[in-house]
């Protein structure tokens, strides 16, 4: 119960902080209510991140870092808090492998939210604040499938939606359930 608690809080944790790049990505100004509750509830470990990550143009990398560092310290307390007598070494390995992909999962889980929102604001508020900020994270991501666009319609986040929950459906499950037995072994 406690392992699933602490992952519970690393994945919130993690959601605001890529959520909160993301956001800054697509321009999304700060006093909005959205960005204003990100920032308030990740600035205490973000703002000692920065000082040493720098951003990198656009892409203000002490969110995803403080993500990782979140994850990691959080899969490392699940690890050794259920198996206290494992290699320390393959212990490592796996509290870094089980980062990267949960890293991974929250990315996927953030965009199909976005995406879902972006399909239901541009059906009832298309001139909303939270519409342009969307199109301008998911823009780079659907030109690939702009041959889906016909007439007013839309259909090229489908095909984005589609990948998205294959990874979060089969790899993703599939992947942790490897990395289980591996350290088991």
């Amino acid at each position: 119960m406690l392992q699933k608690i602490i992952q519970l809080l690393a994945d919130g944790f993690a959601m605001l902080c890529i959520g909160r790049c993301l956001l800054q990505w697509g321009k999304m100004h700060f006093d909005h209510p959205i960005a204003r509750f990100c920032k308030q509830f990740t600035e205490w470990l973000v703002r000692p991140v920065r000082k040493v990550f720098k951003p990198i143009g656009r892409w203000d990398i002490a969110y995803i870092v403080a993500a990782v560092a979140v994850y990691y310290i959080a899969f490392a307390l699940i690890v050794f808090l259920s198996l206290p007598h494992a290699n320390p070494a393959k212990s490592l390995i796996a509290v870094l492998c089980y980062t990267l992909i949960s890293m991974v999962k929250t990315l996927c889980y953030l965009l199909f939210i976005g995406l879902f929102a972006r399909m239901v604001l541009s059906f009832n508020n298309p001139a909303g604040k939270l519409l342009p900020v969307l199109n301008n994270i998911f823009e780079p991501l659907l030109r690939p499938f702009v041959f889906l666009r016909i007439g007013r319609y839309d259909f090229s986040g489908s095909i984005l939606v589609l990948v998205l929950w294959i990874w979060l459906v089969t790899f993703s499950p599939n992947l942790i359930h490897r990395l289980d037995l591996w350290l088991l072994s």
